[in-house]
């Protein structure tokens, strides 16, 4: 294995129709067809799912949904494969252990990544992984939101500094 997808933060928070569209205006629907394009280009092993879930001061802020909700699920019409789903609470998945642990035991060189990006998840994973562990990243950006156009604009500079390749 080579090559892996990592879907960040796809739930009903952030995402799905209850969702607070004030503070998250984009279009789900596109997002979700999009990202579901993406896993049938996957075989189930190469893609990762990960929850944003509450522990310490997320859930007395409020900025992730707390283990067990509605709104911790993953969006209704999200593709599910395999059973590489991960629950966290800090915003860089490459802080798992047992995520960074596989991928070095499967010589993983490339992580294509998808997702919301609401508390730098997506920013900080990929700083990570091109850095600490010297990974291609991919950055899909027909398969990626964020709250706003001025997040979009610097993460995308900020992704560009770190050798990501942008589709």
């Amino acid at each position: 294995m080579d090559k892996v997808l990592f879907v960040i933060d796809m739930q009903e928070i952030y995402a799905g129709r209850g969702r607070n569209t004030a503070k998250y205006n984009y279009d789900c629907e596109r997002l979700i067809d999009a990202v579901n394009e993406r896993i049938n280009e996957y075989k189930p092993e190469e893609v990762f799912y990960f929850k944003s879930i509450a522990k310490g001061l997320g859930g007395l802020l409020g900025s992730m949904p707390k283990d067990g909700t509605h709104e911790a699920k993953f969006v209704e019409r999200l593709k599910i494969v395999g059973k590489n789903i991960y629950e966290r609470s800090k915003p860089d998945v490459m802080a798992l252990d047992e995520v960074v642990d596989f991928l070095g035991s499967r010589n993983v060189s490339q992580i294509e990544v998808v997702g919301v990006d609401i508390g730098c998840s997506i920013g900080q994973t990929v700083v990570t992984a091109t850095n600490e562990y010297n990974m291609n990243v991919v950055y899909n950006s027909n398969c990626m939101v964020f709250p706003t156009p001025d997040k979009s604009l610097k993460i995308r500079e900020k992704f560009k500094r770190n050798r990501v390749t942008l589709l």
